[in-house]
């Protein structure tokens, strides 16, 4: 699967802060966190932006934050840390 803009919602940041999103998906997170699967995202997301991933099959979180954009062919995430249920 790809990108889904529907799945990216803003749920922080102001002024000077970096922001805070939420992304759900049911895709597999070590595809989400690949390379460039944000780039559709590349004027809404930004370096050091937070990034929480939900996966809706398993009702998991992963935080993440951008690494690099460079505004035309590249972003970057971090690789991420798991926040599950058990």
């Amino acid at each position: 699967m790809a990108f889904e803009r529907s799945g990216l919602c803003r749920i922080g940041g102001s002024g000077d802060s970096r922001s805070v999103w939420v992304y759900a998906t049911t895709e597999a997170v070590g595809t989400v966190l690949g390379a460039n699967f944000f780039l559709p995202a590349k004027d809404e997301i930004n370096k050091s932006d937070i990034v929480l991933v939900l996966d809706t099959n398993a009702v998991d979180f992963t935080v993440t934050f951008c690494v690099a954009n460079n505004g035309t062919t590249t972003v970057t995430m971090a690789s991420g840390t798991a926040i599950g249920n058990t």
